[in-house]
């Protein structure tokens, strides 16, 4: 997609490209903008409904619980056993009610035959009637205080309760709620008495109700009572206060109102059936429940209008960035294409193509000049080219000449050698790569008579064509010293001081000189600085040949060097190696390590000696491949067999 974005003129590019990211970031910042409007005004609206709400709970509580304290007052006066006559009830209870605002009666109710021997009924009650606080006797037919919850609960349950809101036919005859509180005879020994009455006081809904009824939630909004049971005890639809429980309207939210608990939900309005908010909190004294719902209309009202003049000026800055754009991408766009078509003529091989540009952009006529610089450059540079080409494929040529000679000076494949006398007894086969052009690494072998091998394998210092050089001195100096006559031992001496005498350069070759009796499979070593070669015995690991370590050659003059014998078994083989196949490295920088060729070794002991190079070195490679070679490689494997011929 974005590579789409790249393509076209100028103009278009510019414009996608800043336009684009530009619109993309003023849409993310006005949908940023409007979500936290709109958390902010449902935040706000949370808020302020759940104080509001929890105002009027508190006002509801306050007067439930003020009237509460009042039927206890009662009951534990009759437990003292200072109320003894009806006369004295009566008036108590008519001041009490006088003097306690709010409370619409307040009732006595007594076990049969227990205050007044032989009167079953006898429950005093004061109430409120026209304006002046009346009072009668509750009696059947038309009351019956025995068949009210509100004196069985409490008589069944041992401690004060309210009771749900009714209709109290016969007594007070408006809709209600009880506090009724238990009490008990008097006891002489301090122990509790056995169940007396039941002291109440009444609280109308009518009056309860009176302030919620003139609250104004919101615009179109309405305050909702419940009680205890889900009963609608408040509402603008009068209809259904008493006759209907929430659940009946909208289970979901009166689900949600648990006594005890508040918030601010979203919701269906459970009257009208549109969608609001609902802030609700309890009223712990007679435990209700009030609600004050909300038209989510209302709610976002603001927050909507805020969005509409958002997206007019988000929609007047697009339009504006959008024009800016335009203009400044045609003021850029039409130059640079001038430069263009200029710059086509001149890749057409027009290099005396001069650029102009009328263009008062800076950036623009700098571009000209550097165009115009850049052909001068170019044709000097396709000068230069020419006589690099030159050179380089002369050096090739060269390189690959040297490569030749050096090649050369290597012995000839030990097949190609049946005429020696004592080649029947050996197999032998070395092969060498160089990691550039020409290298440091060589090997030589040659029979000094019928019974010594002369095996020489040696690694110069550095790379390249000087190690090459290096190289061919050496080579050329063991063939020059090297002769029956001599030792090892000897050879190595003159050589060594050879070296020393020719190279001012610091350079100098490690390598080891072996001689070999193929009758007698004694095996004579020098090893000048160089890696142990493995001796390969079947059934057994390859074993280094350890020896005397003498300094590398080329260093310093007349050192004595050292030797050591090792006796060859029919069969046995010997391994010689520089350590570009140690040291190899693949693409994760890690060494091929002699570990792994001991491993490659003691596995191929059942090979010839020349399938046994060809495997090492097959194996290096792959462990070096994608990377570049480091070093020089050279492998050459000796296979002892006095008895039999072997062709290696």
């Amino acid at each position: 997609m974005f590579a789409n974005l790249l393509k076209g003129s100028l103009k278009s590019r510019f414009t996608r490209l800043i336009g684009i990211p530009a619109s993309v970031f003023l849409v993310l910042a006005f949908g940023l903008v409007t979500y936290l409007t709109f958390s902010r005004s449902v935040e706000s609206t949370a808020a302020e409904a759940l104080g509001m709400v929890r105002i009027h709970a508190a006002k509801l509580d306050q007067v439930l619980a003020t009237a509460a304290q009042v039927p206890h007052m009662h009951a534990r006066l009759f437990e003292s056993g200072a109320m003894k006559d009806q006369e004295t009830v009566k008036k108590y209870i008519t001041d009490s009610l006088a003097k306690t605002p709010g409370i619409y009666g307040s009732c006595l109710a007594f076990e049969p035959n227990t205050f007044i021997p032989g009167v079953t009924n006898y429950c005093p009650y004061a109430y409120w009637k026209d304006g002046q606080a009346t009072f009668e006797n509750l009696i059947p037919p038309g009351y019956n205080h025995f068949e009210w919850p509100w004196y069985n609960d409490p008589k069944r349950l041992g401690h004060a309760v309210w009771t749900e809101p009714y209709f109290d036919t016969g007594g007070g005859n408006v809709i209600m709620t009880t506090r009724s509180v238990p009490f008990r005879k008097p006891s002489q020994n301090g122990s509790e008495g056995e169940f007396w009455g039941v002291a109440t006081i009444d609280i109308s809904l009518e009056a309860l109700l009176g302030d919620l009824n003139a609250l104004t939630v919101g615009e179109t909004g309405y305050a909702l009572l419940l009680s205890p049971e889900g009963r609608i005890l408040g509402c603008p639809d009068k209809g259904k206060i008493m006759t209907t429980k929430l659940e009946q309207l909208n289970p979901e939210l009166a689900a949600a109102l648990m006594p005890g608990s508040e918030g601010f939900i979203a919701a269906t309005d459970p009257l009208h059936k549109r969608p609001v908010r609902v802030a609700y909190s309890p009223v712990p004294a007679a435990n209700f429940m009030l609600a004050l719902v909300y038209p989510e209309r209302e709610v976002f009202a603001d927050a909507n209008r805020l969005l509409n003049y958002l997206i007019i000026i988000g929609l007047l800055g697009l339009l504006f960035l959008f024009t800016i754009l335009w203009l400044v991408a045609r003021s850029v766009s039409e130059p640079v294409a001038e430069l263009a078509s200029a710059a086509r003529k001149i890749a057409d091989g027009d290099l005396v193509q001069r650029l102009e540009s009328r263009s008062n952009i800076d950036e623009v006529k700098e571009l000209a000049s550097a165009f115009e610089k850049m052909t001068r450059d170019l044709r000097m540079r396709m000068e230069e080219l020419r006589y690099t080409t030159t050179l380089k494929e002369r050096m090739a040529g060269e390189l690959n000449a040297a490569r030749s000679i050096q090649m050369s000076m290597l012995p000839r494949e030990w097949r190609d050698k049946s005429n020696w006398q004592g080649h029947a007894r050996v197999a032998l086969h070395a092969i060498i790569q160089p990691a550039r052009e020409v290298g440091g690494d060589f090997y030589d072998y040659r029979f000094l008579d019928e019974r010594r091998l002369s095996i020489l394998i040696g690694d110069v210092s550095g790379k390249g064509v000087p190690a090459a050089l290096f190289m061919a001195m050496t080579q050329t100096l063991f063939q020059a010293h090297a002769d029956a006559t001599r030792t090892v031992t000897d050879v190595m001496a003159r050589v060594n001081n050879a070296l020393c005498a020719e190279t001012h350069t610091g350079m100098f070759v490690t390598l080891l000189y072996a001689m070999l009796d193929v009758q007698s499979g004694t095996l004579e070593m020098c090893n000048a600085g160089h890696l142990a070669p493995y001796r390969l015995v079947h059934g057994k690991p390859p074993v280094p040949i350890e020896s005397a370590r003498n300094p590398a050659l080329g260093l310093v003059k007349d050192i004595q060097f050292k030797t050591a014998t090792t006796q060859l078994n029919p069969a046995d083989r010997v391994f010689f190696y520089t350590d570009g196949v140690t040291e190899a490295f693949n693409q994760k920088n890690e060494l091929y390590s002699t570990a792994r060729l001991e491993a490659l070794l003691e596995k191929s002991m059942d090979v010839s000696v020349e399938m046994l190079t060809q495997t090492v070195i097959a194996d290096v490679q792959h462990h070096a491949s994608g990377h570049e070679a480091s070093d020089d490689l050279t492998v050459l494997a000796v296979n002892f067999n006095p008895k039999e011929v072997s062709r290696g």
